[in-house]
């Protein structure tokens, strides 16, 4: 394998995919998962908050001078309404980290309201927490951005099954770092660096022979715009609509070979959060394929929480890029 996976910072997302990953399935696999709305009206789970708290307790024993820049807070925790999420979490927690407390979770969650400059990790404990609830895919997504760009990437995708590569099996970590390679590994065979395949991209150079993924929120999307730009394309085969940068990392294994997200006509100006793309963006990459915005820049994780200066996102596996790109300078923006 190419990659280092001794330093501090492998250790560090490593460990977080494969206990994030444990997590998550422990409480997925309960008999009902409560989820609760925030204000900005996603959903949130205890697998949310116990994967984030899990980050802020890991960091403290490999990097405990690092700047987490993650999703969640504990506002909510803090409130009398909240005790009993805030119960419910320390014990998960604790089966991880005895030394778990009600204030050592609220401690290590609030670790990730850090600030978005120079060198800092960005996580989202659940990515794709509707997916997560339905069934579907989810991935724990977590990336370190040094000067505005990202330099090491990990998915834990606990649901997820490589079609090219079977043999990892149900449940995959993804780990990429700039310039060397995208690698992937079963989740239960994370410490045995043997077992580690490198992805590629497809070699597909024939639009309307691509492979597309879509996402699963009619609310994540321009759906007349997605169609028009299906049918310009001349894609034979119908989108795929999965949860999460599960995408992405089906894209950098040579399963897929187009994912684009599109402005809500509801939100014309909507930017992503810079945690809802930085690690599948590098799994791409270094898999051979190309990320950029919707009108061909590349993406700049220096802005703040959001990719302030990119509308949109295409992901592809390089070959097709510029093919989309010219079917969306045609297609009117609206």
């Amino acid at each position: 394998m190419g990659i280092n996976l001794k330093s501090s910072e492998a250790q560090f997302a490593l460990r977080l995919i494969q206990d994030g990953s444990k997590l998550a399935r422990g409480i997925r696999a309960a008999t009902s998962i409560r989820s609760r709305v925030k204000p900005d009206h996603s959903p949130v789970t205890l697998a949310d908050m116990g994967i984030q708290a899990l980050a802020g307790a890991l960091l403290e024993q490999y990097l405990p001078d690092a700047v987490l820049v993650a999703e969640e807070d504990t506002d909510f925790l803090k409130t009398p309404e909240g005790a009993e999420d805030l119960g419910k979490t320390t014990a998960y927690v604790h089966s991880f980290f005895p030394q778990a407390n009600s204030g050592k979770i609220r401690q290590w969650i609030d670790r990730g309201q850090g600030k978005p400059a120079g060198s800092f990790w960005t996580l989202d404990p659940i990515d794709g927490t509707k997916g997560f609830l339905r069934g579907g895919q989810y991935a724990i997504a977590l990336a370190l951005i040094q000067n505005g760009k990202v330099e090491l990437a990990a998915l834990g995708c606990p649901e997820l099954e490589l079609q090219g590569h079977k043999g990892l099996g149900k449940g995959v970590g993804i780990f990429a770092a700039r310039g060397q390679g995208c690698w992937a590994v079963s989740l239960d065979g994370l410490k045995e660096s043997q077992s580690w395949v490198r992805l590629e991209v497809s070699k597909c150079r024939e639009a309307r022979q691509a492979r597309m993924l879509d996402s699963f929120d009619p609310g994540h999307k321009n759906a007349e715009k997605n169609r028009l730009i299906y049918k310009a394309l001349g894609i034979l085969k119908d989108p795929v609509p999965i949860d999460s940068m599960a995408k992405h990392a089906v894209i950098a294994s040579g399963d897929a070979e187009i994912f684009f997200r599109t402005l809500p006509r509801k939100e014309p100006d909507y930017r992503e959060k810079i945690w809802d793309v930085a690690a599948g963006a590098l799994a791409i990459e270094e898999a051979g394929g190309r990320v950029t915005d919707l009108e061909g820049r590349e993406l700049d994780f220096g802005a703040g929480l959001t990719l302030a200066r990119n509308p949109g996102l295409l992901a592809t596996n390089g070959f097709l890029h510029e093919a989309v790109l010219e079917v969306f300078r045609r297609i009117p923006r609206a």
